[in-house]
């Protein structure tokens, strides 16, 4: 029995296997079903590491943000009268609660999008779930102390 080795010629180390010029991204199954055609001087280049981001989890985002903002301009009311606000403050202290609910609402609904970045819709999810969990502790404590 006779062992036999490959050949020399078969294996080419250092030469490329096609043109320097050519990018292996332009192929198409790197391609986005609608830039297959494209050509490479529009400038448009497809970008594979990050998703487009949810509307809905921008939206979430910016409403916890302005629950946060409700949040901090009630507390401060509160502090100014002294433990006796008046009237607004609970418009405000409502207004903040329903900011975070609907930025919860918004941030469980950009989670539904396979396709999309979850980023800021898990962000406006755990902010608003913060705010709209501190205001019902609030008022818990409140009837608690308020009944004694």
């Amino acid at each position: 029995m006779k062992f036999h080795f490959p050949s020399r010629h078969k294996y080419r180390f250092l030469k490329p296997g096609r043109r320097a010029d050519e990018s292996v991204l332009e192929r198409p199954e790197f391609m986005y079903p609608d830039q297959k055609s494209a050509p490479r001087e529009t400038g448009r280049f497809v970008n594979y590491l990050r998703k487009p981001r949810s509307e809905t989890g921008t939206l979430s985002v910016a409403a916890s943000a302005v629950a946060l903002v409700l949040t901090a301009l009630a507390f401060r009311f509160m502090v100014t009268s002294l433990g006796n606000p008046p009237l607004y403050v609970s418009a405000v202290a409502g207004s903040a609660m329903l900011f975070s609910l609907y930025a919860l609402i918004a941030g469980i609904t950009s989670l539904f999008n396979p396709d999309r970045d979850h980023l800021f819709g898990i962000i406006g999810l755990s902010i608003g779930g913060l705010v709209l969990l501190t205001w019902i502790i609030i008022m818990i404590f409140g009837m608690t102390q308020g009944s004694s």
